[in-house]
């Protein structure tokens, strides 16, 4: 199963570190509004899931840093939800200049479905299984 999103970003300012690029720490935040992104997309915004009692905690991540992104840079996030299975899902990010179409970072994060009242592993909910097998 594949389904790839597009987000569109601009780096502030205060996003760079002395060097003049955007620091290290950032990309993952941007993977974060991608993601968030994705879902609301898909019609099930991350405050909606959070209300129906489910949280999707961070279990791994991993970037690359293949060119510097720098500030008021256009860059186009596209996040592919690659797999889900059973608790997990598996989220791939590619970051491009939106201008030039040159892949400056990859990356992916794995998250775990839990029960926000005992952050308990569960399945995900019937909404999102229902909208991922209609695309």
């Amino acid at each position: 199963m594949s389904f790839v999103h597009k987000t569109y970003l601009r780096p502030r300012y205060a996003d760079t570190d002395q060097m003049g690029i955007i620091h290290h720490a950032k990309y993952f935040e941007y993977f974060e509004i991608a993601r968030t992104e994705l879902l609301r997309s898909l019609g099930l915004p991350y405050a909606a899931l959070e209300n129906d009692g489910y949280l999707l905690p961070l279990i791994d991540c991993y970037a690359k840093f293949i060119k510097p992104i720098k500030y008021d840079q256009l860059i186009r996030i596209e996040t592919n939800l690659e797999d889900f299975s059973g608790a997990r899902i598996h989220l791939a990010y590619k970051i491009f200049d939106d201008e030039t179409n040159d892949l400056l970072s990859e990356g992916y994060t794995k998250h775990s479905w839990v029960k926000k009242i005992n952050l308990k592993p569960t399945r995900p909910p019937l909404k999102f299984l229902e909208v991922i097998k209609s695309k």
